[in-house]
């Protein structure tokens, strides 16, 4: 008589909830064909460079005028929209949705939202921002005391 699962099943739990959480959670999620659903998330790098702070999001097949960028109390925000073929076919695949884009992101504190530049080349949103002025190392010179 076996009163415990063995090794092996628990591995595979292991697994399963390793995979559920991968294919839930950390997948983006697709809109709808239409672009009427929800809005896809979009993957982002943000990383520093120097005396900045880049954003890089990928954003297939937009145009300038087709995003909107804004920045409240540190959350920088993106938003775009995908056009599609307005025609109907039948598709044998069908993997290039169309509708929302957006996503937003914790800025760190070091950043000057005032000298935020953006720019789309080749399907890559890139936004950079200059570190604080307060935030960049200093050195201070001490003085005898008198």
């Amino acid at each position: 008589m076996s009163f415990g699962r063995g090794y092996n099943d628990i591995l595979s739990l292991r697994e399963a909830m390793n995979r559920l959480f991968e294919e839930s959670y950390v997948q983006p999620r697709r809109g709808s064909e239409g672009g009427g659903g929800q809005a896809q998330q979009v993957p982002a790098n943000v990383f520093h460079s120097g005396d900045n702070i880049v954003v890089f999001v990928p954003m297939p097949g937009l145009q300038p005028e087709d995003v909107e960028i804004s920045v409240n109390e540190g959350v920088l925000t993106l938003h775009g929209k995908k056009r599609g073929n307005e025609e109907r076919h039948e598709f044998y695949v069908h993997e290039w949705t169309v509708g929302p884009y957006t996503r937003s992101l914790q800025l760190p504190d070091e950043v000057d939202v005032d000298s935020a530049r953006a720019s789309l080349d080749n399907g890559v949103l890139v936004v950079t921002f200059n570190k604080s002025v307060r935030s960049k190392p200093r050195r201070i010179q001490v003085r005898a005391g008198s």
